[in-house]
């Protein structure tokens, strides 16, 4: 099942993290902290221009494994996209979810300028690249076996990378909902950020995938 384009990818962004870890040897053990722990996150945002070329590699690297999963999931169970198959299929999931995730942090923006405000939409921007900087190392290694394997344990690992995903997102959801109650955000406006910020750009996503 292993195509030439798909090889590449994944070469692409095992050198990136190589790189990484070279230029920025505590970068992936501050990540991981990061992600669990709401004072070290706090912290990494107050030195975050320090790194940016690290956390430029890890969001790369993020939408293109989550991009070649979602290609992978379409395969394995025969769904089509407009008709292509290949690279180009993989291309253009890729430029959705990038989309998805330009009208995310749009979306930040527009309500920062209109709330005239923080309120801590900066900390939430960066939990949301946090967790998919996450996600994006874990599906590395899960993918490299994916596309070798035969189409029914693909099926399974797919499956497997599928709920990992959902359950990495409802844990930024959560985490993120948290975070805004304790900084004292009314309720009302965290069901606003939670609609427009993290459900809208999904549905956009997939009602463009299924068109």
């Amino acid at each position: 099942m292993a195509e030439d384009w798909m090889i590449m990818v994944l070469l692409f962004t095992l050198v990136a993290i190589a790189y990484t870890i070279k230029n920025y040897p505590l970068r992936i053990s501050r990540l991981w902290n990061s992600v669990w722990n709401i004072r070290i996150m706090r912290q990494a945002i107050r030195e975050e221009p320090n790194t940016p070329r690290a956390n430029l590699f890890f969001n790369v690297a993020f939408f293109l494994l989550t991009a070649l999963t979602i290609y992978l999931l379409l395969k394995h169970f025969n769904l089509e996209l407009l008709g292509i198959s290949g690279v180009i299929k993989y291309l253009l999931i890729l430029a959705l979810l990038t989309a998805a995730y330009s009208v995310k942090v749009i979306g930040l923006r527009v309500v920062q300028h209109l709330a005239d405000g923080d309120f801590g939409l900066t900390e939430y921007e960066y939990n949301v690249f946090l967790i998919n900087r996450m996600i994006g190392l874990t599906l590395l290694p899960l993918l490299t076996v994916l596309i070798y394997s035969p189409i029914q344990i693909g099926k399974v690992l797919i499956l497997v990378a599928g709920v990992f995903f959902g359950v990495m997102v409802a844990y930024r959801m959560l985490r993120g909902v948290l975070n805004a109650s304790l900084s004292g955000v009314p309720l009302f406006y965290i069901f606003f950020y939670i609609c427009t910020l993290e459900i809208l750009p999904v549905v956009v996503c997939v009602k463009a995938l299924s068109f």
